[in-house]
């Protein structure tokens, strides 16, 4: 007999933020398609009610709440919503993030606070009060989207880079604390995703050059072994799978999406 390998997330609540465009609504749909119940946060109501009616008009559950992750507040209210309209919390998805382009020598300190407000104390916070529910359900998943420049370095990401890396820590440390509750850790390393949020970066990164965005794109593909950028459906595909009953061995993990640009 064949073993079956559809993933299926029938009555899991997923919860991701950052979830009204790029990464995050890719995740988001692909996590609905499965069969959860999909709470999407971020700042832009009108970006997860679009995204959230989507979904429902495939046939999916959706529940879109407006939220500004750097907010206390808005968190607590966030993890409160999910687990009024669903009973539980499966899986925490830590997506919503921001950029800063900028030689090191000329950055703000202000820039890069704001970046780490974003990027870093959000996903902390967040896992802190989704685990309190996981660990009374003896079950859940938190999956941290990082990048692969946490483990390669990027120049003129220096604040991205290293918030970035700050999440890996975060990652594995939260795992080895709560590996025996039935609870699982990771985060996803991608390289360039095709989003807007990328092609704005490069466009800002061109500028730094004098350079156009198109030809400074195409020496960025260069340095991938695969010529290409990443696409969010590769991201999100792995994501499922961290939600899938086949991933609960691992942990603590920091799994790369990157065409080969890094390989440890």
């Amino acid at each position: 007999m064949l073993l079956s390998v559809n993933i299926s997330l029938t009555e899991q609540v997923v919860l991701v933020t950052g979830a009204g465009r790029g990464i995050g609504e890719t995740i988001a749909k692909m996590s609905a398609a499965a069969g959860a119940k999909v709470v999407l946060a971020a700042r832009s109501a009108d970006q997860i009610e679009r995204v959230a009616s989507e979904i429902e008009a495939a046939g999916g559950t959706a529940l879109a709440v407006p939220t500004d992750v750097t907010d206390e507040a808005a968190q607590k209210a966030l993890i409160k919503a999910t687990t009024e309209a669903f009973g539980r919390l499966d899986v925490l998805v830590n997506n919503a993030g921001t950029n800063y382009v900028a030689n090191l020598v000329m950055s703000k300190d202000a820039r890069v606070r704001e970046l780490y407000d974003v990027n870093l104390f959000p996903v902390i916070s967040l896992t802190r009060l989704a685990l309190r529910q996981m660990i009374r359900q003896k079950s859940g998943r938190v999956i941290n989207v990082s990048s692969v420049s946490a483990k390669v370095g990027a120049a003129y990401y220096s604040a991205y880079a290293s918030s970035k890396a700050a999440v890996l820590g975060f990652t594995k440390s939260v795992a080895l604390e709560v590996g025996k509750l039935g609870i699982t850790v990771n985060a996803i390393c991608p390289w360039f995703v095709d989003t807007d949020l990328v092609r704005d970066a490069m466009e800002k990164r061109a500028k730094l050059f004098g350079k156009d965005a198109e030809s400074y794109m195409e020496e960025i593909l260069e340095e991938s072994p695969q010529k290409r950028l990443i696409t969010a459906r590769e991201v999100g595909g792995l994501a499922l799978f961290l939600m899938s009953p086949e991933g609960r061995g691992m942990t603590g993990q920091s799994l790369n999406v990157c065409g080969g640009v890094s390989m440890a």
